[in-house]
C-alpha cells in the first residue's frame, strides 16, 4: 500500500511539471488584437559589415530583399549611435510595398560616426514584424569608391 502510495505521489508529481518544462520552449508575439503575429523580419542586404565607405557624390544604399507579398510596405529608420532609442533617430521613411532599397545623401552621415539602421514590415491590417537591424560605422573618402 506505501509503494502505490508513494507511485501515485510520483506519477502526479511528474504531470504536474511535465508542462513546465515546455514553458520556456514556446515562442510567439501577439498583435494589438492578441491574434498571432506570423509576419516575418525582413531580411538586410546592405549595409550589414561594420563599417561603410561613402564618398562626397555617391549616396548610402540601403537594401534588402523584397521576398514577402500581400504587405503594406516597410518603416525604415536611421539612428546616431548604437541606440536605438526615440532620441537617437534621426531619419524616418514609410516605404511602400514593391521596395528593396532606399538612398541617403552622403552629406547626410558624419565621418566617423556610428549609425543604426532598422527595417520592419507592415502588414496590410498594420501587424509589425520584428525589427531586422544592423550597425555602422561611416568612413568617408575623397573622390569616387574603389
Amino acid at each position: 500500500m506505501r509503494m502505490k502510495k508513494i507511485a501515485a505521489i510520483t506519477i502526479l508529481l511528474f504531470l504536474s511539471l511535465v508542462p513546465l518544462s515546455f514553458a520556456g520552449t514556446a515562442s510567439f508575439s501577439l498583435d494589438n488584437n492578441g491574434i498571432f503575429n506570423d509576419l516575418p523580419e525582413p531580411r538586410l542586404r546592405y549595409p550589414i559589415n561594420d563599417t561603410v565607405i561613402l564618398t562626397a557624390n555617391e549616396p548610402l544604399e540601403f537594401k534588402w530583399w523584397d521576398d514577402l507579398v500581400g504587405i503594406r510596405g516597410f518603416t525604415l529608420k536611421i539612428y546616431k549611435g548604437y541606440n536605438m532609442y526615440a532620441g537617437d533617430l534621426i531619419f524616418k521613411e514609410e516605404l511602400p510595398a514593391d521596395a528593396s532599397s532606399f538612398k541617403v545623401k552622403s552629406d547626410f552621415f558624419q565621418d566617423g560616426q556610428v549609425y543604426t539602421w532598422s527595417l520592419i514590415r507592415v502588414s496590410y491590417t498594420g501587424s509589425k514584424s520584428d525589427k531586422s537591424f544592423n550597425s555602422f560605422k561611416v568612413i568617408k573618402k575623397q573622390g569616387s569608391n574603389p
